[in-house]
């Protein structure tokens, strides 16, 4: 049981360090996928800030600062992410399996 939710747990965080390093791709790559992931799972589109993205690819362009602080702040929760699945892996091989009772 222990083993399957470690292992659900893994996936989680696998999952969530796809997401952040996705910020380090260009704004056209990024706009690819979203267009692909859409198609796949259907979802509607939110009218109000439909171009959302775009603004702050602008707003980056703009202010190279901007674009500094939010590599710097996806890199520190990337790490924190990648050490928490480091951790998460280490605490699931040393779970041992169940012996057979004899």
């Amino acid at each position: 049981m222990k083993r399957t939710l470690f292992l659900l747990v893994l996936a989680g965080l696998f999952l969530l360090e796809l997401v952040l390093l996705e910020a380090y791709l260009p704004y056209e790559y990024t706009h690819a996928i979203s267009e692909r992931l859409d198609r796949i799972f259907h979802t509607k589109p939110y009218p109000p800030h439909q171009y959302m993205d775009w603004e702050f690819e602008l707003d980056f362009r703009q202010h190279p600062s901007h674009r500094i602080v939010m590599y710097v702040i996806t890199a520190v929760l990337a790490t924190g992410n990648a050490f928490l699945i480091g951790k998460v892996w280490k605490a699931r091989r040393r779970l041992k399996p169940p012996s057979p009772q004899t």
